[in-house]
């Protein structure tokens, strides 16, 4: 077994456990602290007297953790192939508009007076429009660059962005306005297990999908010239990665709001340490992406009467980590400039 290799088994065996302690850490912690032989207790004995524990546990955390998780997943993966397609490393989920979009989507949908799932489904309808629409404007130009759909996606989100403030100036201050505030900010507090099943299977079959093409990605990620050197349809790979990519960030804006720096920091997590090749990254940024997001929701329902949103913790934590990696990859930033 040749030391990269090794390095890679090392990093994936870790990450797991740290996961897997971080999610049943969550289910215990929180304003209503559960402990360890209550928890267990909870769980596996069917007495009244726990009946408290398992409640706050199966109906309230399990399913907010599980969204966290999910979308902890979406939105790193999301972040790591764009990324890697566009060959800029300050790429995020939301570079297209979709976050924004979907985000002006829900703002319409709530105004209008829906709830629930609608609003769900207003913000992932109008992420994927948002998206053709940026990708339509590209085409206007005639231009195959990278350059041009980031500038479209820019153009686009400013777009989104000033129709989410119309909306806001035209909603109801003292209903309508705070909720689509609240929204816009990030929370998985209104997280149930009906998000879980739908958010399930799309960022399951999306995961996979990138997973399977994962060499395909450090191909595309060469650029044009050389994946045609290679004998690569990049053309339709790049479109597939960016269709799968907005689907899982559109997936997750809808149920979680606009979350910001998770898709931007943890890729870079990742690389740091296995390296870019997206046969090792996708695997570390899956889990990597999983505990922050967990992490990020334990925060964001503990330390304050009220819940802090989520885009205030991801950006309390990412700063810091990404100054960090700045300071580690120093180097090798000062030898390419």
């Amino acid at each position: 077994m040749n030391k990269e290799r090794k390095k890679t088994i090392i990093w994936l065996s870790a990450s797991v456990i740290i996961l897997v302690i971080i999610f049943f850490s969550a289910l215990m912690i929180g304003r209503y602290t559960i402990s360890l032989p209550s928890f267990f207790s909870a769980l596996f004995n069917m007495s009244s007297a726990d009946s408290v524990d398992r409640s706050v546990i199966l109906s309230l955390r399990l399913p907010r953790t599980l969204v966290a998780l999910l979308v902890g997943v979406a939105l790193s993966l999301s972040g790591l192939v764009y990324q890697e397609t566009f060959q800029n490393k300050l790429v995020s989920p939301d570079f297209l508009g979709v976050s924004t979009g979907a985000g002006f989507g829900a703002a319409i949908a709530i105004i209008v007076g829906l709830t629930g799932l609608p609003i769900s489904v207003a913000a992932f309808v109008f992420g994927i429009l948002t998206m053709l629409l940026t990708v339509g404007i590209a085409k206007i130009f005639r231009n195959n660059s990278p350059t041009i759909l980031l500038l479209s996606g820019i153009i686009i989100s400013g777009l989104m962005s000033a129709g989410i403030s119309f909306v806001e100036f035209m909603a109801d201050t003292d209903k309508q306005l705070g909720e689509i505030v609240y929204w816009l900010l990030g929370t998985f507090s209104k997280a149930t297990m009906r998000d879980v099943w739908i958010l399930l299977p799309i960022v399951t079959v999306c995961s996979l999908f990138l997973f399977i093409i994962r060499w395909r990605i450090n191909i595309v990620a060469l650029g044009r010239n050389e994946a045609a050197s290679l004998g690569l349809n990049y053309n339709l790979y790049r479109n597939l990665i960016i269709l799968t990519a907005t689907l899982l960030t559109a997936a997750s804006v809808a149920y979680s709001g606009i979350v910001g720096w998770i898709g931007l920091v943890v890729p870079h997590m990742a690389r740091v340490c296995v390296g870019r090749d997206a046969r090792k990254t996708i695997q570390l940024t899956i889990l990597f992406g999983a505990a922050f997001a967990i992490i990020c929701d334990i925060i964001s329902r503990t330390f304050t009467a009220s819940e802090i949103p989520l885009s205030a913790v991801t950006g309390f934590l990412g700063t810091p980590i990404f100054i960090g990696i700045l300071f580690l990859r120093r180097k090798t930033i000062y030898d390419k400039t």
